[in-house]
């Protein structure tokens, strides 16, 4: 059994072998090739950006003077794991008591300014607290990468360089338009901003100004968080007063139906899912039998069934992922203390 010196001995020997490595790494021709490489990318978008009509000075005050590579950034891209989480586990995460219970009261806190932009927008002011208490637990986690740095590092070195690209200019629009100060642009790894998490692109189709100071700011100016998700949901067609889904009974052997991915049927109206079997869980059906519906069943046939109307669809504009667009959903219900019996 070695001594406790020779134990010592061999973890410094470790230590400096580590060390050693990760000199030698950093200091390898194929590491200051790829360092030069990335320094060359920046002019060059710098350039791009000129021609476009951006100063690239803001690109350079918003990246600070950390101009290197953002492992990070790759890291996660290249390693994001495929969802394992299902459908109850997901669910329950989101419409945590705790979540529940802070959107309430950031409900009331906010009440004036939800139900006036409610007011203008049509859109629940519910459904705005729930998509802000996902897409950031109400402006807690919005996330401190710097985006310029991250998207620069994804236009250099990923699958999707022109759609980071892409998302990078728009950020340094959005600096230029004067909405946010280039040192606070931050978000996600991915691009995504602010308290309701907006990729660059979609700011500038749809953020909005909620208070009147003639900018548009998601980061720290709960107003225009409101305002933005109000106006993205609106321009997407949400229907104000409609109910978003049921549950509902499969009364008989269905015909053969397409699940997407995501646990989704075609959209058939309300009168021809009656025809071939389908049957509100409790009451009736709360839209009209010309109103389109899907059938979503999550854990796959023979499992619990729903019919999801426009809002629901709505909501998965928003965020492809079928779960999302049922948690948020489920979280305004119970925000708004409403039984939509869905759960």
């Amino acid at each position: 059994m070695p001594s406790k010196v020779a134990k010592s001995a061999q973890i410094l020997s470790t230590l400096a072998l580590t060390s050693a490595l990760s000199i030698s790494l950093f200091a390898s021709p194929a590491f200051a090739d790829r360092k030069q490489d990335f320094a060359n990318h920046l002019k060059t978008l710098e350039q791009e950006m000129q021609q476009e009509g951006i100063n690239p000075q803001l690109f350079r005050t918003a990246v600070g003077d950390d101009f290197s590579i953002d492992e990070k950034a790759i890291t996660k891209l290249q390693n994001q794991p495929e969802s394992v989480m299902t459908f109850e586990k997901y669910t329950s995460s989101m419409l945590s008591d705790a979540r529940i219970k802070k959107g309430r009261e950031l409900y009331a806190q906010h009440k004036d300014k939800l139900e006036e932009i409610s007011a203008k927008s049509g859109v629940s002011p519910e459904i705005i607290v729930a998509l802000w208490g996902i897409e950031s637990y109400f402006g807690k986690w919005a996330g401190r990468h710097s985006i310029a740095r991250s998207l620069a590092t994804l236009t250099f070195d990923s699958h999707r360089k022109d759609f980071f690209k892409r998302e990078l200019f728009a950020a340094m629009r959005i600096l230029q338009e004067g909405h946010i100060e280039p040192t606070e642009l931050k978000g996600s790894w991915a691009g995504a901003m602010g308290q309701c998490q907006f990729m660059p692109t979609s700011f500038l189709a749809y953020a909005a100004d909620g208070d009147g100071d003639g900018k548009k700011n998601i980061w720290t100016n709960e107003a225009d968080v409101f305002a933005s998700a109000a106006n993205y949901l609106k321009t997407h067609g949400w229907k104000t007063n409609q109910a978003w889904g049921q549950r509902v009974v499969l009364s008989k052997i269905l015909p053969p139906l397409k699940l997407s991915e995501r646990g989704l049927t075609g959209r058939k109206s309300v009168a021809e899912w009656k025809k071939i079997g389908i049957v509100a869980a409790k009451g009736g059906f709360k839209v009209a039998d010309t109103e389109k519906a899907r059938l979503y069943i999550p854990n796959g046939p023979s499992q619990t069934a729903y019919l999801v109307y426009n809002n629901f669809d709505t909501v998965l504009d928003w965020n492809r992922s079928s779960y999302f667009a049922f948690s948020a959903n489920a979280l305004a219900d119970a925000i708004a203390q409403r039984d939509g019996g869905m759960l």
